[in-house]
């Protein structure tokens, strides 16, 4: 699938590709893709490309971010910055850049484990130019607070903020979407029960406080799965990815289970 970079910054992260759909004339919504890997410099936007062609694929433009993380120019404050930044560019660079027209006005944000952090964080930025449609959050790290008050902060998390949870837990929970609801955006939150890098109560939490907080969510477990099967094309965690990325009214949907791929050979 033929993609497009472009650069929404000077700084060397500050970039994304942006994958276009095939055989349309277009508007089409744009669906705006956070990598995870702990906010580290060791994890790229490689991990999300191929789920940007296959939405191209299916009808929607891609736009695949990489931001600066721990260990390439960023703590918190650059990371938090670049995902601004590149949320405001689907209302300014990516038209300009684009061969066919853009809905900017449906901006649907996915991220994985940290890029679901980023990606709920972002939806409740209320000064922020662009307001999502929607938010899928995948495996999402949704409770910065509690997981460092409980496991001493962890490297990654202390590293991201430059302080641990004891000197300063008010940064962890201004970061922690758990800590920000309502967010007002409608969002689908999808967690393997088998996944033990980031546990589904991390989601279940999450649902809990936004439903009660007014927002429209909805939480979809997938038995049997990990934290990683959304980066592998055979699994639930996969189908279950586009059907909240390109339904109309995914978080209708108590029970989203099927025998096959509804999507499959379109």
């Amino acid at each position: 699938m033929p993609r497009i970079r472009i650069d929404y910054g000077s700084e060397p992260a500050q970039f994304g590709h942006l994958y276009i759909p095939p055989g349309t004339d277009g508007p089409v919504p744009v669906v705006m893709l956070i990598h995870g890997g702990y906010w580290s410099a060791d994890f790229h936007l490689n991990l999300a490309t191929t789920l940007g062609a296959e939405l191209a694929r299916r009808g929607v433009a891609a736009w695949n971010v990489e931001y600066r993380r721990v260990g390439a120019g960023g703590a918190w404050p650059e990371t938090s910055a670049d995902i601004e930044a590149a949320l405001a560019a689907t209302r300014t660079l990516l038209p300009e850049a684009s061969p066919i027209p853009l809905d900017t006005g449906d901006v649907r944000l996915v991220g994985h484990s940290a890029g679901a952090q980023l990606a709920l964080w972002v939806a409740g930025q209320r000064e922020c130019p662009v307001r999502p449609s929607r938010v899928i959050s995948q495996a999402g790290a949704l409770d910065l607070a509690s997981r460092a008050a409980t496991r001493g902060g962890g490297a990654a998390l202390e590293a991201l903020f430059g302080v641990s949870y004891a000197d300063d837990p008010q940064v962890y929970r201004d970061a922690s979407p758990l800590h920000r609801v309502p967010t007002c955006v409608p969002t689908v939150c999808i967690h393997g029960s088998e996944d033990l890098q980031v546990p589904v109560a991390a989601s279940r939490a999450y649902a809990t406080a936004a439903g009660a907080a007014g927002d429209r969510v909805v939480l979809w477990e997938v038995p049997g799965e990990g934290h990683n099967a959304f980066l592998d094309r055979s699994t639930r965690s996969w189908d279950l990815t586009m059907k909240a990325v390109l339904d109309e009214n995914p978080w209708l949907d108590e029970d989203p289970w099927f025998d096959e791929d509804p999507w499959a050979g379109s």
